[in-house]
C-alpha cells in the first residue's frame, strides 16, 4: 500500500507541474457541461426560454450552423496563434536569458487557464454542432446551447487580449527573475521551518557502512519522507545520503548507505526505491539550490558580449542577495527523525560556502571588467555582513570570496576613479569592523 501511495504522490507532482494539468481539466469541465445543456435541452430549456427570452434562441438551423462553424473554426484558430506565441517566448527566453527559465514560463497557471478556456470552448461548440437537429430533442434546435457557445466565444475573446498581455508580461527577465525568486523563497523558508538546528546523531558517526547504488541514472529530487520512515523503523537501520538532493546520480554509482548489513538486502533497497524520486528536470519548486542556479545563469547570460545586459545581472544579484541571506538561517546538516525522536536519515548538504562560491565564481569570471558589477557584488557582501551577525562562522567565508573578488577586479579594472570607488566601498565595509582583517585595496592605479 505504502508503495501505491508514494508512487500515486510522484505521479501527482508530475501531473501538476505539467503544462497540459489545468487545460485538460477546463476541457473536461467544458464537455460535461456541454452534456449537461444538451440533456436540459431534451427537456424542452430553449422551448420554455423562447417562450420568455425569446432574443435568446436562435430558431433557424442554417443560421445555428453558420455560427457554431465560425465559432469552431475562430477559437481553433486563435488557439493556434496562441500556441505559436507561446513558442515564440519560450525561444526567446531560452535564447536570451538561460534555458532553464523556461520551465518556471510554461507553468503559468493563468496563461495555462487561458488555454484550457479556448480548447474547453471549441469541444463545446463541437459536442453542440453533432447535436443540431437530433430527432432526440423535442425541438428543433438546442438554442441555449448555442448561445452559450456565443457567450463563451465572446469571452474567449476577452481572454485573448489579456493573454497577449500576459504573455508579453511574462517574457520580461524582470518578472522572469521575480517569479524564480518568490519560489525559491518559499522552498528556502520551508526549509528553514523543518531545520532543528541540531547536532548530527552519533549513529551518523560511526565507520561501518552498507552503500546503495542508484537504481536509475537522473537527478534525486525528493522522498516520501513517512514512507522511508516506516521502512527503517521496520529494518532497524539509518540511511545517510552521500549526494545532496538535486544531485546528478548514474545508474549503479553508490549515492547512499545503511549503517548495517541486511541478510535481505534486495528487498531493503527495492523497496526504498519504490519511495525515492529521480527527474532528469532540475526544478525550483523542488530544491531552492535549483533557483539560485536559474538565477545565477540567467547574470551570467545578461554578462555575455552577445547579449551584454549588466543591468538584468544587477537585479539578479540583488536577488540572490535576499536568498542568500535567508540560506544563512539554515545549518549545513539535514536530518530527519522519527516519530520516537531517533534520527533515522541525513541528508548531505550543500554548505553555505559551497553555493555561495559556485554562484560568484562565474559572475567574477565574467563581471570582473565591469565595475558596476563588482560594486554591485560588494554591496552584496556588505549586506550579507549585516545579516551575518548571529552567524559568525559564516564570516571566514564571506571573507574569502571577496578576496578572490578583488583579485580579479585588481587584475582587470584599469580606471583610477573606478578603483578609487572600489576603495570607497571597502573602506565602509571594513569600518564595520565584523571581519577578522580587513580586505585589501586596489592600488590606484593598475
Amino acid at each position: 500500500m505504502d508503495k501505491i501511495l508514494s508512487r500515486l504522490k510522484f505521479i501527482y507532482q508530475f501531473i501538476i507541474s505539467s503544462i497540459g494539468f489545468i487545460p485538460t481539466l477546463i476541457s473536461l469541465a467544458f464537455f460535461a457541461l456541454a452534456l449537461v445543456v444538451l440533456y436540459f435541452e431534451t427537456l424542452g430549456l430553449s422551448k420554455a426560454l423562447d417562450e420568455k427570452l425569446p432574443y435568446l434562441i436562435i430558431r433557424n438551423g442554417e443560421t445555428a450552423n453558420m455560427v457554431l462553424s465560425t465559432i469552431a473554426t475562430g477559437i481553433f484558430s486563435l488557439t493556434v496563434f496562441s500556441f505559436t506565441m507561446v513558442m515564440l517566448v519560450l525561444n526567446q527566453a531560452s535564447t536570451n536569458f538561460s534555458p532553464r527559465v523556461v520551465p518556471g514560463i510554461i507553468s503559468y497557471k493563468s496563461n495555462q487557464g487561458v488555454t484550457g478556456l479556448y480548447l474547453g470552448t471549441l469541444i463545446y461548440t463541437l459536442v453542440v454542432m453533432v447535436n443540431i437537429r437530433s430527432d432526440s430533442y423535442s425541438t428543433d434546435l438546442p438554442g441555449f446551447a448555442i448561445f452559450l457557445a456565443m457567450g463563451f466565444a465572446i469571452i474567449c475573446l476577452g481572454f485573448f487580449v489579456y493573454f497577449i498581455h500576459s504573455i508579453s508580461e511574462s517574457v520580461q527577465i524582470d518578472s522572469i527573475l521575480e517569479s524564480i525568486y518568490n519560489i525559491t523563497s518559499r522552498q528556502l523558508e520551508e526549509e528553514i521551518s523543518r531545520d532543528k538546528g541540531a547536532q548530527v546523531p552519533n549513529v551518523f558517526e560511526q565507520k561501518e557502512w552498507q552503500q546503495l547504488k542508484s537504481p536509475v541514472t537522473g537527478y534525486l529530487q525528493s522522498l516520501d519522507e513517512k514512507a522511508v520512515l516506516h521502512i527503517l523503523r521496520e529494518f532497524d537501520v539509518v540511511l545517510d545520503f552521500e549526494q545532496p538532493l538535486g544531485s546528478f546520480l548514474v545508474e549503479g554509482v553508490p549515492f547512499a548507505r545503511i549503517n548495517k548489513t541486511l541478510p535481505d538486502m534486495d528487498e531493503f533497497a527495492s523497496r526504498l526505491f519504490d519511495h525515492v524520486n529521480f527527474f532528469r528536470e532540475e526544478r525550483a519548486g523542488i530544491n531552492y539550490i535549483f533557483g539560485i542556479k536559474h538565477i545565477t545563469e540567467s547574470a551570467v547570460k545578461a554578462l555575455s558580449p552577445g547579449i551584454n545586459d549588466p543591468g538584468t545581472a544587477l537585479k539578479a544579484i540583488d536577488y540572490l542577495t535576499a536568498l542568500f541571506a535567508q540560506r544563512m538561517q539554515l545549518t549545513d546538516e539535514k536530518v530527519i527523525y522519527d516519530k520516537k525522536g531517533a534520527g533515522r536519515i541525513r541528508f548531505e548538504h550543500q554548505t553555505f560556502r559551497d553555493i555561495y562560491s559556485l554562484t560568484l565564481a562565474p559572475l567574477r569570471l565574467y563581471g570582473k571588467q565591469d565595475s558596476v558589477v563588482i560594486l554591485k557584488l560588494l554591496l552584496m557582501l556588505q549586506s550579507l555582513l549585516h545579516k551575518a551577525r548571529p552567524y559568525p562562522h559564516l564570516l571566514p567565508v564571506l571573507y574569502q570570496e571577496a578576496c578572490l573578488l578583488l583579485h580579479d577586479a585588481g587584475e582587470s579594472i584599469e580606471n583610477p576613479g573606478d578603483r578609487k570607488r572600489i576603495n570607497l566601498l571597502l573602506n565602509q565595509i571594513n569600518n564595520m569592523g565584523l571581519l577578522r582583517d580587513p580586505l585589501p585595496l586596489l592600488s590606484p592605479s593598475h
